[in-house]
């Protein structure tokens, strides 16, 4: 714990403050004694002071070196002594030579010696494993043979467990659907048995089938003949196949790739290993947490020695081998080369280590001293450290035995026949990110082709069973070539085998005879050409799906890095927009050629305009469908088609509604059709391939003209008169007339139709296919009769028949007066598709009789088994609007359903969906939360039970919210017309007076309105301040039934929201999918485009969402709002109105925080404003905001005078009470300015008793400060600067955390700049602060008593025989060393104290954890002892 940095700790947590504070008495000592100087001054004395102290070690140690050996001197100077005194020069010089070579060889010898044990200690363990290896495996062979038998009758077992649960589940969900949308039968079940079947784990059935596949499949995949045998590892296989054959080609392995340095040089991570790689790191993690493994500074570190290190990215120990040692400057220069290089560890100034198990290296660098040559942060793993010991550990004997058995697990690999693009510059760093981008934390196929001095020469692929919208490549190396990253050395990339690629299903194509409407899409000329079936829903909600995902993707995980030809993908247009494509061909490198499946254009695009289909998109088949005009080819045998032919198609065709009869499905399924313009004059349908005819763009095909006798476009029926004779004729026997009626008779009678007209779903209008012809006939010679024809001088009164004519569709129909309008318009019923019509009364004409006998063509029909949802008995207009434009126009079939109350035919509407698959329409209304299922009763079903004349009544009023989608419709009508003086019933005149519309109810009673708590102070969290400045509040009672409705929400709505065309309404309630993806209650608040205004209706605040994120519902219309609105009581805004930046403070004050709300006045209707006052931190937020100008309130308090003191008054703190004397009661030590003087704190976080009230009113106390004190950190800039330095004067400082405490102050310490001594009363640390850290306190911060209580400790003083030097200044009888050994017993523990005296001082016993007198051990180390 360091002693010079108390006022320089940053603590990131307020509830390890504490902690920081008592960190902060090592700093009191040179505090007080210094008058408080800078700190780093006194480090930098420390520091000399060590400098010197070094200087004169090395200073001793260079006059031993400097000590000479011998000394000689000469008795005379002859001839004889000079001789030989060179001697014996000579023979000393050859003696150093002979002991410096005796000690090179004794060194050798040892070297030798230990290299030997080395090398038979591993070579007496490889041949023990190889010979246990080939034991094991002759015992895994023999275990197979009876185990193979087993898998047979395992499979047949798991197929009768999962077959039986799996019935076991369908009825459960069968069950849940049902008591889902119908709470009566939640009564009659035993609703928790239902959830528990629902909620059934199936992890074990599912592991058991893993099982069983991981072993057959595995053994197929790696081509051998055997199972592979539960727990069986692959290492050994792996070691004998080395042993037994050399050629590696061929093995393919699951791997993870560790570490990346370029595509030739990575290291992988085998799969299989996982095991022991989790036992490795456990037995890492273990041992380096012992103090015996710690590196201290005297041990040595050896070049190419073993070690463990801890990794910057994973924060786990990993076995390594120091691959690089450099020492600081003056050791380097003094350090003689001879044997290994080592150092000790103070002595290093950089520590390379590569770790074995990853391929990765870790540089250490002590920041005291850097070294001059440094690494190169991108490549490696960099950490700067004052002590290499806190991430080293030095291994012992016994661990490098119980290790020396796992081989590194890191494998050096090199991708096979792949070099850089450019051999000169080598590999590129975008190289290695794409590398990296493919394989990096996935699991990946390794194929082995051979090993080259010591490195695996692979290639990584996609494994077998990944799934399609992952982005690993099919191949990593072909993938590297293709993005123009690598090169291969001598070939291009062969085809893949074996790889499966995303496809598109082919697209739903109609049957030969059949006519459907479709829409041409692209086209090359009229015999080459794309069409699409008309829009429905989904196909709709598919398009604006794919622009919603792909315009928000930033490309990250959805690049395809190798095409392949055929591989489906999404692709950008040229419009910007993301489309559904297929990768047709590779022109060149960086480009592709798709084709747009949807539309059937082609285009030239750049690898970045390309992106992998997700899943979800996969899985609709494709929509352009391909198509030739039959019986045509080009004008007069030319070989190819001109232009003008090819405009003149597009033109007749382009944005228009088309009817598509096949001829013939050729070969790949291009279809052979005519086309025909269904909205033509007069009714008819004209050929395109006749017209292209006529105006010389086209010839038929040679022999069609001769093989039949007219023309495409002639249609053979019978004259107008045989008609009423003779429909019978073109209705099957099973329906001989079109009177529901004698349908009646048919139950579960199959029929095929088109939907003319929808009002809701108990009113629906069906044309037979039988009919058409009928229909088809009627209205030509209604064209033919009335074409001419001018305003008739008629008379016109309800009930009377005519033919109207429709200019939306340039058509002639039957029709009957409903109602007179005015003087020149009527309200018609088509009586031939059951709509309704106001046109104007120059388009009637008198029908003729022969046209009055013929029945009407369209059935009314009603679906069953469903009823309207909030328990209304009438449709809502959203549900006849999604209904109308989801069947309008749609070819469907029909059961008729039994039921024997008069009005609509019950029936059941099947129609195929974009995929072909059959939906029922009942079904899909229920699925979208818009009907809910009829409960099962002993009568008629609900929508049944409703009279006829009711709902006719109930369609008139309904009709005033469709916004003129629909006509108003009449009441029930026959099926044959009546003859125009027939008479009307009573109930029928009854049901045509109503026309009223229903009173439009407010938008806020959507929901009910929140209910205001009883209480008239609450506590609650505000949750959003309105633009307005309304301020919503959820009271905290509610947070628990809001969170239990959040819960359900959640089960019951999930994905995205109504995905179909949807016309939303004003005030129309809903769910919303938020931005954090959960959903909550909503509320339309305006409606403009694509986007909505919402309002979060039990949050208060409103975001424009859009509709895709939406889903309308009224499941829980019926639960009262949760957030109240309020405004403050008796407060006036500047202005009358809340500004811009109150509103913007108000939400950083208050927003998703906790206050107290006291009730003052209840609003006039349950949806205003409560009038509350509102308090935070025990402030008034009236008086607050009044402070600050943004208001003005009648009662609130003058603010301004709560931190200003004038006079001779000058305010102090509380004391805190304390418990009665001898009570034993929790307390942290918070401040030690010896280690007899502390500061406590009663401690709020142990169970207090029942006598203990001053500790529990202690602890209120407590968490009300923190709370007061966490508002005033909000508020504390609009608090003034203090002015006044008296001494003790209460106020607010500024800790070294940036956060603000209650502090007083003590005394000026410095006067330029000024400088002021402050405690923090709440913890007893102290603090020098410039007067810009100052501020004045609110009073009602004044009110709670200080925190800390100065004590002093009883039962032990100074030592008197204390030898230690360094004692504390302000306190000399104490060494410092006691000090620090005080610090260590109490920081941060709970501790127990007991009161002996209270005057003149607070004395008490201070226990610890296990009840014994803290000060022991200061007696047992000798700095204390006891006091008598």
């Amino acid at each position: 714990m360091s002693g010079r940095r108390e006022f320089s700790l940053l603590d990131d947590s307020n509830k390890e403050l504490p902690r920081s504070r008592m960190k902060g008495v090592r700093q009191c000592p040179k505090l007080l004694e210094e008058n408080f100087a800078e700190p780093h001054q006194r480090n930098g004395d420390l520091h000399h002071i060590s400098k010197a102290l070094s200087a004169e070690v090395l200073h001793g140690d260079g006059k031993d070196e400097d000590t000479g050996l011998f000394c000689f001197s000469s008795p005379e100077e002859n001839k004889t002594g000079q001789d030989i005194d060179e001697a014996l020069s000579i023979a000393i010089s050859n003696l150093g030579h002979f002991q410096e070579a005796s000690k090179v060889l004794e060194y050798l010898e040892l070297k030798v010696k230990h290299k030997k044990e080395k090398v038979t200690e591993a070579a007496d363990r490889t041949l023990d494993e190889l010979i246990t290896l080939l034991s094991r495996k002759r015992k895994s062979f023999a275990e197979l043979k009876n185990n193979i038998n087993n898998y047979s009758s395992s499979i047949a077992k798991t197929k009768e467990v999962i077959k039986e649960k799996t019935k076991h589940l369908i009825g459960a969900i069968r069950t849940a659907k049902e008591l889902k949308f119908s709470h009566s039968l939640r009564n009659c079940c035993d609703l928790a048995q239902i959830i528990y079947d629902l909620k059934l784990p199936v992890e074990a059935e599912l592991s058991r089938v893993k099982n069983l596949q991981d072993k057959i499949l595995s053994s197929e995949d790696n081509g051998q003949d055997t199972l592979i045998l539960d727990g069986q590892e692959e290492t050994p296989d792996v070691i004998i196949e080395e042993i037994l054959e050399d050629d590696l080609e061929g093995l393919t392995e699951l791997v993870l790739v560790s570490h990346v340095i370029n595509p030739c040089h990575f290291y992988i991570r085998r799969y299989s290993q996982k095991k022991e790689a989790f036992a490795l790191q456990m037995k890492l993690e273990s041992f380096c947490c012992s103090k015996s493994s710690y590196l201290l500074p005297s041990d040595t570190l050896e070049l190419g020695a073993r070690t463990f290190i801890k990794s910057k990215e994973t924060g786990m120990w990993c076995r390594g081998t120091i691959t690089e040692l450099i020492p600081v400057e003056s050791k380097s220069r003094r350090k003689k080369l001879c044997g290994p290089i080592r150092y000790k560890v103070c002595d290093v100034a950089l520590l390379e280590v590569f770790l074995i198990d990853f391929g990765s290296s870790v540089v250490l660098i002590f920041s005291g001293c850097g070294p001059t040559k440094r690494p190169d942060p991108a490549t490696l793993q960099t950490i700067e450290t004052h002590d290499i010991c806190l991430f080293v550990r030095k291994p012992d004997e016994h661990i490098e035995a119980e290790l020396a058995a796992i081989p590194p697990l890191a494998v050096r690999c090199s991708l096979k026949d792949v070099v850089p693009k450019n051999e000169d510059e080598g590999w590129g760093e975008e190289a290695k990110t794409k590398f990296l981008e493919m394989v990096n934390n996935k699991v990946v196929s390794m194929m082995v082709f051979r090993e080259e001095d010591g490195v695996l020469i692979v290639d990584l692929r996609k494994p077998p069973f990944n799934e399609v919208s992952s982005n690993t490549p099919l191949s990593l190396k072909d993938a590297l070539v293709f993005l123009d990253l690598a090169r291969f050395k001598l070939q291009i990339p062969r085809q893949l085998e074996n790889c499966t690629i995303s496809q598109y299903s082919p697209p739903n194509i109609p049957q030969e005879g059949e006519e459907v409407f479709v829409v041409v899409c692209h086209i090359n000329s009229p015999s080459d050409f794309y069409l699409r079936l008309r829009e429905s829903v989904e196909s709709l909600a598919l398009s604006e799906k794919i622009q919603e995902i792909y315009k928000q993707e930033n490309g990250k995980n959805l690049e395809i890095f190798y095409p392949v030809e055929g591989q489906a993908c999404v692709a950008k247009q040229e419009d910007g927009n993301w489309y559904r494509a297929q990768i047709i061909g590779l022109p060149s490198c960086q480009e592709v050629l798709v084709k747009y499946v949807d539309y059937g254009n082609i285009a030239n695009l750049p690898h970045k305009d390309i992106r992998r289909v997700k899943q979800e998109f996969l899985s609709f088949p494709e929509k352009a469908i391909r198509c030739r005009l039959a019986c045509i080819e080009p004008f007069e045998g030319a070989h190819e088609w001109n232009r003008e032919a090819k405009e003149r198609f597009e033109e007749m065709t382009e944005d228009k509604l088309m009817l598509c009869s096949v001829i013939e499905i050729l070969d790949n399924d291009i279809l052979s059709i005519e086309l025909f313009n269904a909205s033509a004059d007069n009714g008819k349908k004209i050929s395109i391939n006749c017209q292209l005819v006529e105006e010389d763009l086209a010839s038929y095909i040679p022999g069609y003209a001769e093989r039949t006798g007219v023309k495409p476009n002639e249609i053979w029926d019978d004259p107008l008169e045989e008609i009423s004779k003779t429909s019978e004729a073109f209705i099957p026997i099973d329906m001989e007339s079109v009177d529901e009626g004698d349908f009646r008779s048919l139950c579960n009678k199959e029929l095929h139709g088109r939907i003319s007209y929808v009002v809701s779903p108990s009113k629906i209008f069906v044309q037979l296919l039988a009919s058409e012809s009928i229909l088809k006939s009627l209205q030509e010679e209604m064209a033919s009769i009335y074409r001419e024809s001018q305003p008739q001088s008629v008379k016109w009164e309800r009930e009377m028949h005519c033919a109207v004519y429709i200019r939306d569709v340039d058509q002639w129909q039957r029709g009957q007066i409903r109602r007179i309008v005015s003087e020149t318009s009527a309200e018609v019923l088509l009586y031939d598709s059951g709509a309704e019509k106001t046109v104007e009364v120059s388009c009637l004409r008198k029908l003729e009789e022969n046209m009055k006998t013929i029945r009407t063509l369209a059935i009314e029909c009603s679906l069953t088994e469903i009823r309207p949802t909030g328990g209304s008995t009438e449709w809502t207009a959203t549900v006849c609007e999604c209904l109308s434009y989801y069947l309008t126009g749609a070819q469907v079939k029909i059961v008729i359903q039994k039921n024997d109350v008069g009005g609509a035919l019950p029936v059941k509407i099947l129609c195929k969906d974009e995929t072909g698959k059959v939906t029922d329409t009942s079904e899909y209304l229920i699925e979208q939360g818009l009907a809910l299922r009829n409960q099962r009763t002993g009568k008629a079903d609900g929508a049944s039970l409703v009279s006829k004349e009711h709902l006719e009544v109930h369609f008139e009023q309904e009709n005033t919210q469709l916004d003129g989608c629909n006509s108003k419709i009449a009441s029930a009508r026959n099926r044959t017309v009546p003859e125009e003086n027939a008479t009307i019933s009573e109930s029928e005149q009854k049901s045509l007076k109503i026309h009223e519309p229903l009173p439009h109810s407010e938008m806020d009673e959507v929901y009910k309105s929140p209910i205001v708590p009883e209480a008239k102070i609450f506590q609650a969290v505000v949750s959003c301040i309105g633009g307005d400045g309304t301020i919503y509040i959820i009271p905290k009672s509610f947070e628990t039934a809001l969170n239990k409705m959040m819960a359900e929400i959640q089960n019951t709505f999930k994905g995205l929201g109504l995905l179909i065309p949807y016309c939303w309404k004003k005030g129309e309630a809903c769910v919303v999918r938020g931005s954090d993806t959960v959903w909550y209650r909503g509320k339309i608040v305006e409606v403009s485009g694509s986007t909505l205004q919402v309002q979060y209706v039990d949050h208060g605040y409103i975001e424009s969402i859009p509709q895709c994120h939406l889903y309308p519902t009224t499941f829980y219309t019926g639960i009262p709002l949760f957030c109240i609105p309020c405004q403050l009581y008796k407060t006036l805004p500047i202005g009358n109105f809340w500004q811009q930046e109150a509103v913007e403070y108000l939400q950083e004050l208050l927003k998703n925080e906790e206050v107290e709300i006291h009730v003052k006045e209840l609003p006039d209707n349950p949806w205003g404003k409560l009038s509350i006052s509102l308090y935070f931190g025990g402030m008034s937020l009236s008086s607050f905001m009044a402070y600050q100008r943004y208001c003005v309130a009648e009662d609130c308090q003058n603010i301004e005078k709560q931190g200003e003191f004038e006079g001779n008054l000058l305010p102090s703190y509380l004391l805190q009470p304390l418990p009665v004397p001898g009570e034993t009661f929790p307390v942290t030590v918070s401040h030690l300015v010896s280690p007899k003087e502390v500061y406590i704190r009663l401690d709020s976080s142990e169970n207090l008793t029942k006598n203990s009230a001053t500790e529990r009113s202690a602890s209120c106390d407590s968490e009300s400060l923190n709370k007061a004190l966490k508002w005033c950190n909000k508020i504390v800039k609009t608090l003034p600067h203090l002015t006044n330095f008296k001494k003790e004067l209460p106020c607010l400082a500024e800790y070294v955390d940036g956060l603000w405490y209650r502090a007083k102050l003590l005394s000026i310490t410095q006067l330029v700049p000024v400088q002021i001594l402050v405690q923090f009363v709440d913890y007893g640390t102290y603090l020098v602060a410039p007067i810009s850290r100052l501020r004045h306190i609110p009073c009602h911060l004044l009110k709670y008593p200080v925190q800390a209580v100065r004590v002093l400790l009883a039962g032990f003083r100074p030592a008197s025989d204390d030898k230690n030097v360094e004692r504390i200044p302000y306190s000399p009888e104490w060494s410092l060393k006691a000090l620090w050994t005080m610090v260590d017993c109490v920081e941060g523990k709970h501790l127990f104290a007991s009161i002996l005296t209270v005057s003149p001082e607070v004395t008490i016993s201070l226990y610890g954890e296990d009840k014994n007198l803290v000060h022991l051990k200061l007696i047992e180390m000798g700095l204390a002892e006891l006091d008598q």
